[in-house]
């Protein structure tokens, strides 16, 4: 059963990266939109080998949605926004890498040393938002499946509150956000950790934020450079 599960996975993650170049490829008609995306290949690329970070010049360059990202503190690589299913937005990149984002949290990464496959609520009343604790602190439980280490469903509690207000910087620009903590924990297996995020305080919408997504140690760290719609 675990074999098959890791075989549909497999089989998602092309199916995934293929509908993610058609979308980027049919986003606008003509040449400009082909160059556009393939601009966008080679300096996803670039960035994700070389000891450089996106710079403002290329990022407002590409006519998408875009995010940076670094996994364990390396170099910063850029995703462009494939598709967005239900608020599930699906961002992926030239280096074969999925990162799916829902509310601004990672639900679901490909490509990866070690993936998180998938993150689902553990009631019907669904996943509040990182936004949600600018109103009031809040507890939440989650399941998270983890394929390379055979186990799914994994329960993770949450406690989520408000830092503060903190002004950050994303590509020379300066933005006002409030900070959110995210502080989880799971017993089996043995794993705590606490996450951040930085959202707007009218919209919450998530600019930045430092996430883990794996019991092994993965790190991703994101900031969108340009957001959807």
């Amino acid at each position: 059963m675990k074999r098959l599960r890791s075989r549909l996975i497999s089989a998602t993650a092309c199916g995934v990266l293929t509908l993610a170049v058609a979308a980027c490829s049919s986003s606008n008609s003509g040449n400009t939109s082909y160059a556009q995306f393939f601009k966008v290949v080679r300096q996803s690329v670039a960035a994700s080998f070389g000891n450089a970070r996106i710079t403002r010049e290329q990022a407002a360059a590409i006519a998408y949605a875009s995010l940076g990202y670094t996994v364990d503190g390396g170099n910063q690589g850029l995703l462009v926004l494939a598709t967005d299913s239900g608020g599930d937005l699906l961002w992926t990149s030239a280096a074969h890498v999925v990162i799916v984002t829902r509310d601004g949290r990672i639900v679901r990464t490909l490509g990866l040393d070690h993936d998180l496959s998938n993150v689902t609520p553990r009631d019907q009343s669904g996943l509040p938002p990182p936004a949600a604790a600018i109103r009031a602190s809040f507890s939440s439980t989650r399941l998270a499946d983890f394929p390379d280490l055979g186990l799914y469903g994994v329960r993770i509690s949450c406690r989520t509150r408000l830092l503060g207000r903190q002004s950050i910087k994303i590509l020379e620009q300066a933005i006002a956000t409030l900070r959110v903590e995210e502080t989880c924990n799971s017993r089996n297996p043995d794993w705590s950790f606490t996450d951040s995020f930085w959202v707007d305080k009218d919209s919450g919408f998530v600019w930045r934020s430092r996430q883990h997504i794996h019991p092994r140690g993965t790190l991703i760290e994101t900031e969108i450079f340009r957001p959807p719609g």
